[in-house]
């Protein structure tokens, strides 16, 4: 899955997308640029900018995230969310 995105600004964010949202497991996933596919949980991962609620995340969206270790192992714990770009 490409981004679509186009070029995201430049910050202290890896880069990545989400590929995967569960809203009744309250998860989704991300592939970070190594190409693995990380997940996050609704109920932990902290948003910044454009998205105010897990719920506004997109499947294909470009997004910075942070990764930590938690007791389930690696997972993103934050998610960067960037203005769409006008089509």
């Amino acid at each position: 899955m490409a981004d679509t995105e186009g070029p995201l600004p430049e910050n202290s964010y890896h880069h990545g997308t989400i590929t995967k949202l569960f809203p009744s497991n309250n998860m989704g996933i991300v592939r970070i640029e190594s190409g693995r596919e990380v997940p996050f949980s609704y109920e932990f991962v902290i948003l910044l900018g454009r998205a105010k609620s897990p719920l506004d995340l997109t499947e294909g969206e470009a997004v910075g995230y942070d990764l930590g270790w938690t007791p389930k192992g690696m997972m993103v714990t934050k998610i960067k969310t960037y203005p769409k770009q006008p089509s």
